[in-house]
């Protein structure tokens, strides 16, 4: 493969009906990744005005349309997660959907471009909208001349180009979707979505891990590899570029076939560990790794981690994408954790699929 050219899937799954009845996990980036609705300390999600905005906004969506329920959320700096529930006539609405058989409609498309009433997307503009203008109605965010935002002493964002509209420039153009398809995967979302701030402040604003190894891996251009559990089956050769390392946490079945390939053919890599590091040097190839200076191991779990391993395994995804140049998905389960960390990713991050 070229790696020199993306191979970015369509955000939407092709042929769905997003008017179907079900669960939906939703994402909404804001623009440049942006940090407008507030910060996280000590793990906790602390909101700003516009992040208030943005949970009244979500709470109203839920009571002004009937064919929606709205579950689990949560508002984060840069972004917005939450599980919104279809209910259509005759269905179970507490149960998620038969994925056998998906309409052969792209309803959410809708017809030259208009929204098609009761779509999910119709619902993600609408919402999307709202939280904009009520943003805007108090000055809060504004653009400026270049299109990009920026924040006074006060905390709030203002324009220099004349005649910019209050309230523009807030979200990303996109928005990423999770179809549920189980009560498992149900009930994994609506986890990943409660420990999202804790997880949000280790990757991105502190908690600093320990390493061992090489650290100056870590300024080289990265290449992360990503693969859902179910397969261990290998693409032929991970496409890289002259120079790079492969992160990863090397977790699922097709991640530790490539770990191994990439010990046996001296490749540098940098091991985002889920567990502590007293065991790292126990393989003889690994050590020989590490002494080597191809291989860094990265956790920020001591020794007796008592953590949940679901999630740490979302963390050590959350912190591949947070720390890679670029990210290689080499087989991805489409109501998965990984699907859901995929949502984290900056939404400009070229993401390959193998």
């Amino acid at each position: 493969m070229d790696s020199t050219l993306p191979n970015r899937q369509s955000i939407r799954m092709k042929a769905w009906d997003y008017t179907r009845p079900g669960w939906y996990f939703v994402t909404f980036n804001t623009q440049g990744s942006k940090a407008l609705f507030g910060t996280v300390v000590n793990g906790r999600m602390v909101v700003n005005e516009a992040g208030r905005i943005a949970s009244a906004e979500w709470q109203k969506s839920g009571t002004l349309r009937q064919n929606l329920a709205l579950d689990e959320f949560v508002i984060m700096p840069n972004h917005v997660h939450g599980l919104v529930r279809i209910v259509g006539r005759g269905l179970d609405a507490s149960s998620p959907h038969d994925a056998s058989s998906p309409s052969a409609a792209a309803a959410d498309r809708g017809v030259f471009g208009k929204p098609v009433a009761g779509a999910l997307g119709t619902f993600v503009g609408a919402y999307k909208a709202a939280v904009s203008r009520e943003i805007g109605r108090r000055g809060l965010v504004h653009q400026t001349r270049t299109g990009q935002m920026h924040q006074t002493r006060t905390g709030q964002v203002h324009q220099t180009r004349t005649g910019a509209r209050p309230g523009t420039g807030i979200w990303h153009r996109n928005y990423w979707d999770v179809i549920v398809r189980d009560a498992k995967a149900l009930e994994n979302i609506r986890r990943y979505i409660r420990h999202n701030p804790q997880n949000y402040q280790v990757v991105l604003q502190g908690t600093d891990p320990r390493y061992l190894g090489d650290r100056a891996l870590l300024e080289k251009p990265t290449v992360g590899f990503l693969a859902s559990r179910g397969t261990a089956t290998q693409h032929g050769n991970l496409p890289l570029s002259k120079g790079e390392v492969i992160i990863s946490g090397f977790l699922s079945p097709m991640e530790l076939a490539l770990f191994r390939a990439g010990l046996k053919n001296k490749k540098a890599m940098i091991w985002v560990k889920p567990w502590g590091l007293a065991d790292s040097k126990e393989s003889p190839n690994v050590r020989q790794a590490i002494e080597a200076g191809r291989l860094l191991v990265i956790s920020p779990f001591d020794d007796t981690a008592d953590e949940p391993a679901v999630r740490r395994a979302a963390w050590c995804n959350e912190y591949v994408l947070a720390h890679c140049n670029r990210v290689v998905i080499g087989h991805l389960n489409p109501d998965g954790m990984l699907a859901c960390v995929l949502s984290e990713a900056d939404p400009e991050l070229e993401i390959m699929y193998l």
